[in-house]
């Protein structure tokens, strides 16, 4: 954690639930249309693709059909059940935010053996609002087949100014639901440092 970025982490998409918020699941593009993607099937996103939804991204990345076993069954306990992005082509991304944004997270599927996902988020003069490492208590459980371990769960953060930029680094992962929000949580500013903590520790233990 970078800072004091642990204060604002979001370990579950329910976080969002009564927050008015955007969602983004990626089995569809921005205008509704379905992307039809068969397993191991991947299909380069346009960077203005979810622009009307507050999204840019600055580089390219593909919906993809992931056809890992360990991926696919992660995605159906936690994550829309086929899409994702960015493709095993891609291991580090970048998108904006053209609304205000306070809050945002995703649902994380990684392979541990091949390293951690990190995401970094910054303000729109380019500081570090916050730094996470998937692991830990963003993890809800773990799918093991030969070749993969896969730990999935939500990762996000909740900060006091507006996220403009967020960078992605990965190995092997796939990301899926983006969630973000222009309003904190209820009382979240006044928690921040203290209670929030707390409030987020309130997440999904799955078993498999």
């Amino acid at each position: 954690m970078a800072g004091t970025a642990q204060a604002g982490i979001i370990t579950d998409s329910a976080f969002f639930t009564s927050l008015p918020h955007t969602s983004i699941n990626f089995e569809s593009d921005g205008a509704g249309s379905p992307i039809n993607l068969i397993q191991g099937q991947t299909q380069v996103m346009p960077l203005n693709a979810y622009s009307n939804l507050g999204v840019d991204f600055v580089t390219q990345v593909r919906w993809v059909n992931d056809g890992n076993a360990a991926f696919d069954a992660a995605q159906m306990i936690g994550g829309s059940p086929a899409n994702a992005i960015p493709s095993s082509f891609i291991n580090a991304f970048a998108f904006t935010f053209n609304v205000p944004v306070k809050s945002f997270g995703m649902f994380v599927a990684n392979n541990r053996t091949a390293g951690p996902v990190t995401m970094r988020a910054f303000d729109a003069g380019n500081n570090l609002v916050a730094e996470l490492v998937f692991g830990g208590v963003f993890v809800d459980g773990t799918i093991e087949i030969p070749n993969t371990t896969a730990d999935y769960g939500f990762m996000g953060y909740a900060a006091d100014v507006d996220i403009a930029r967020v960078e992605v680094t990965k190995q092997m992962a796939i990301l899926d639901d983006l969630m973000f929000s222009a309003v904190p949580a209820p009382g979240a500013a006044a928690l921040m440092g203290i209670g929030l903590p707390l409030l987020l520790s309130r997440r999904r233990r799955s078993q498999v």
